[in-house]
């Protein structure tokens, strides 16, 4: 009897160390869609504006002032809202945020899925950003929050897209001889 009492509080043990990452580790998250392209699919970061992960070097390049549907997945339920803001020079600057409620309580139906549609900023941009941050308001005092980061390009309304860079040929130069040719 008290093998079996020491195997079941081993097996407990054994439980609640690979659960709790799962439990501990999610949130909320930008998901994948036209136009969107998480930075990662990380649900965990707390540090702002976009966790610790770096902007892609070739993002997707949008119209400015187009409409975008943007979905998310909330994975663990927190009372609060989402905000969106867009950066525009390289997440130096944030708009204001475009606000959505947290109305999805019930905590037997995760995820959540959400979505908004944003209007793009009408500007020219080739740093462009949408944050999206999850506002917990358990303490309203003293709020978590998780972020979640997409980049983008935007080219002004109409505007033809990005010329690409000249192609430079060589300059021959005087009394050079051009000729390979080594034999003798």
């Amino acid at each position: 009897m008290l093998r079996e009492g020491r195997k079941m509080i081993k097996l407990t043990f054994m439980l609640m160390i690979f659960l709790a990452p799962v439990i501990t580790h999610a949130h909320a998250r930008l998901r994948a869609s036209v136009g969107v392209q998480p930075r990662s699919t990380n649900t965990s970061m707390k540090s702002g504006p976009c966790g610790t992960i770096s902007k892609f070097a070739n993002s997707p390049v949008l119209n400015a002032g187009q409409k975008l549907v943007v979905s998310w997945e909330e994975t663990v339920q927190h009372p609060g809202r989402f905000e969106f803001r867009f950066s525009t020079d390289n997440d130096v600057t944030w708009s204001a945020p475009v606000t959505v409620q947290d109305t999805q309580d019930d905590p037997n139906t995760i995820p959540h899925q959400y979505s908004v549609e944003l209007t793009l900023p009408d500007v020219t941009c080739t740093q462009c950003t949408l944050q999206m941050i999850q506002v917990m308001t358990e303490r309203p005092q003293n709020p978590s929050n998780y972020y979640s980061c997409a980049d983008f390009q935007l080219m002004g309304s109409g505007a033809p897209s990005p010329t690409p860079p000249p192609t430079v040929s060589p300059t021959p130069v005087p009394g050079l001889d051009t000729d390979c040719n080594m034999s003798h």
